[in-house]
């Protein structure tokens, strides 16, 4: 990612609500971290998702057949994994059943597919949610009250915020009433 100057916009809004160095650089982070989000919600970034997922449900499956062969005494895929069992009896790390591996990976590649045909054609929104997690947890942390408020001619400062972090983001089509329902959401939400 490149380290893009934050606009004077999005600086005035900050100061706006707080005029303190601290505050406005958590603002500045917030948009950085809203523009990489952006970046993997848009049409791209999607495709890119869903190109690895695809990828896991191809090696998953293949790996599960294999795992299958190997159940089989005398096949050479037997032999390989016998030879890694023993392999993995000098090290620290633990050996699991064949039978449990097998199972989750072929799990794995079912809920792979899943995920993959749930996301075509669908914008994500990573993006705002981060946002207004972010701007949530930076508005505790500066013991400043957050309002979710919009009317026809006024928006809370925490709207206005989250408005201005979304087009400096690379999102200018954010309204204050959707900026509104995320804040909203961000409260029910755990933090991820």
């Amino acid at each position: 990612m490149s380290k893009k100057r934050r606009s004077k916009t999005l600086e005035k809004a900050a100061r706006a609500v707080k005029d303190d160095d601290q505050f406005v650089e958590h603002i500045f982070n917030i948009a950085r971290g809203f523009a990489d989000h952006h970046e993997l919600d848009s049409g791209a970034g999607v495709r890119g998702v869903r190109q690895a997922l695809k990828a896991l449900e191809k090696h998953a499956a293949a790996l599960t057949e294999w795992l299958q062969l190997a159940q089989e005494r005398g096949a050479p895929e037997h032999e390989a994994l016998d030879a890694v069992a023993h392999a993995f009896q000098d090290s620290d790390t633990p050996f699991a059943e064949v039978a449990v591996t097998r199972a989750w990976i072929a799990q794995a590649a079912r809920a792979s597919a899943a995920a993959s045909t749930q996301l075509q054609g669908k914008k994500l929104n990573n993006a705002p949610r981060f946002a207004a997690q972010a701007l949530r947890a930076t508005f505790e942390h500066h013991k400043l009250k957050l309002s979710a408020t919009v009317s026809k001619t006024k928006q809370s400062d925490a709207v206005r915020l989250l408005c201005a972090i979304a087009k400096d983001g690379g999102d200018p089509s954010m309204t204050p009433e959707q900026a509104r329902q995320w804040l909203v959401q961000s409260a029910r939400a755990p933090a991820r």
